[in-house]
Order: structure tokens, then C-alpha cells, then sequence
């Protein structure tokens, strides 16, 4: 799968254009698949075209995220930036009610009300401004690395050994307990990944989605004290580890990786 993601962004306000998914999944960049016999370039001009019928500048490849090696979804993602033109007022110059310009510390309001879909507009927005000041606009995709390689890390599933517990890791530990070994992890990766993509990160709603299979009915009136429990790093949205360090704690009181 090889997919065109749109950074647009407005140098005057240092805002991004992004759009409320489908299912109100919440707010990210506009986003489509390659077309057959097109170009990035000329896909990355069709997604925004629908968007902003003004003039646009078509900076430069931000990066590129090749996920082959991950066990879900294998996808391309080229992200372009894309700049926005002067002359059009911003928010009504969008064709979709379900557009929004995000500056940084609307991001952070954005985040608190789980708005996104995934945190990837917060920490793009962030790395895209901290290389503005260094580089300027002139000299901008100079100050970063262009290409990203996605693995799956796996934690080792290590069995709770009195007499050597300074072996593993807490995190080990825990798998070992869980009996979470490499096939069952890269199981409940595909599972986070079918609810997250194109993002790396689960929000409110993909959580609740995830894990409705995995708790009773008096289990689910708690849900949101399970993700509060999950969220270890308190940002609102989860990982990947998060949410496998997550349902290895929950064990024996969950089924991991779904029904059977």
C-alpha cells in the first residue's frame, strides 16, 4: 500500500490543515492512496486540490515512512509539505466542513480533548518549527532525515525466575508472566495497528473499539479507568507498548488478540 500524506501548512500563523477522518475518528493529515500510473508528487497535488482550490507550493518530501517490515498493513507513507498561499482567508477558503487549521497550542487543547487521531500533527508540527528557526524556509529539508525504516521491537518473554531476578527487566518480566512470547506480540501488534492506521498511536475511541471484545459489560462502564491505566506515559494516547504492556498487566482477565 502506498499512501500520500499531506502536510499543509500556513507560514503565517504556523498552523496545519488537517481533516476529521471518516467514523469521527478525530483529526490528521489528508490523506489517499497512489493512484495506478500516478506520481507522488502529482497524488500529493489531488489530495490537497480537494482541499485548497488556491494556490499551493509544493515544498519538498518531509520523509518517508517504509513500513514492509511491519506484520500489518505494509505501506509506503510519503510525507509531503506543502505550503499555503497568502492570499486566501484560511478557514473558509477549504471546500470540507470537517477542515480545521491547528496551530501549537491549539494542538496541545486538541490533545487534553483527544481531537487527533494519532499525535503525529503535534510532534510534525513541533520538529517542522524547530527546524524553521535553525534552517529557515530557504534551507529547510536540510535539517532533517528524510527516510524512516518501521520494525517491530519485541519484547523478550522471559519466565519469572526466583533466584535471578535481576536478569529481566520489569517489562520482561511481565511478558514472561503473561506468557506474551514473539508470535502472540506481533498478534496484538496487527490488532493495535488495524484500529490506529495510518497512525502509530490509539486514541479514546480506537481503545474503546479494541477492546470491546476483551470485557464484560460491567468492565466496559470502566473504560475509561482502563485507559488511564494503559496510558502510562499520561499523553492522552497510546503506543504500541502501551497497549501490550497493557493487556499483559490485565491477564488473566482478558483474552489477547481478540476472540477465537
Amino acid at each position: 500500500m502506498k499512501l500520500v500524506v499531506c502536510i499543509i501548512i500556513d507560514k503565517e500563523v504556523d498552523a496545519l490543515l488537517l481533516v476529521e477522518q471518516s467514523l469521527g475518528r478525530g483529526y490528521w493529515f489528508p490523506f489517499d492512496e497512489i493512484k495506478q500510473g500516478e506520481t507522488r508528487a502529482l497524488a500529493a497535488k489531488r489530495i490537497t486540490s480537494k482541499l485548497c482550490p488556491y494556490d499551493f507550493e509544493l515544498v519538498n518530501v518531509l520523509k518517508i515512512r517504509c513500513s514492509d517490515l511491519l506484520p500489518c498493513l505494509p505501506s509506503t507513507q510519503t510525507y509531503y509539505l506543502i505550503t499555503k498561499g497568502r492570499s486566501v482567508a484560511r478557514a473558509n477558503g477549504t471546500n470540507l466542513v470537517n477542515s480545521i487549521w491547528m496551530n501549537f497550542e491549539r494542538m496541545k487543547t486538541a490533545i487534553k480533548n483527544r481531537e487527533f487521531l494519532g499525535l503525529e500533527p503535534y510532534y510534525l508540527l513541533k520538529n517542522i518549527l524547530e527546524r524553521q528557526q535553525v534552517n529557515g524556509w530557504d534551507d529547510f529539508i536540510s535539517g532533517g532525515q528524510i527516510f524512516e525504516e518501521s520494525i517491530l521491537q519485541f519484547i523478550d518473554c522471559k519466565q519469572p525466575d526466583p533466584n535471578n531476578q535481576l536478569i529481566a527487566s520489569p517489562q520482561e518480566q511481565l511478558m514472561g508472566s503473561a506468557k506474551f512470547n514473539t508470535k502472540l506480540q506481533e498478534r496484538i501488534f496487527k490488532e493495535f495497528y488495524s484500529f490506529t492506521f495510518p497512525s502509530e498511536y490509539m486514541s479514546f475511541q480506537a481503545f474503546v473499539e479494541a477492546m470491546d471484545n476483551k470485557l464484560s459489560t460491567t468492565e466496559k462502564t470502566k473504560i475509561q479507568a482502563y485507559f488511564r491505566a494503559f496510558d502510562a506515559q499520561q499523553k492522552s494516547y497510546l503506543t504500541y507498548s502501551d497497549y501490550l504492556l497493557g493487556l499483559a498487566a490485565m491477564d488473566p482477565s482478558t483474552s489477547h488478540g481478540g476472540k477465537t
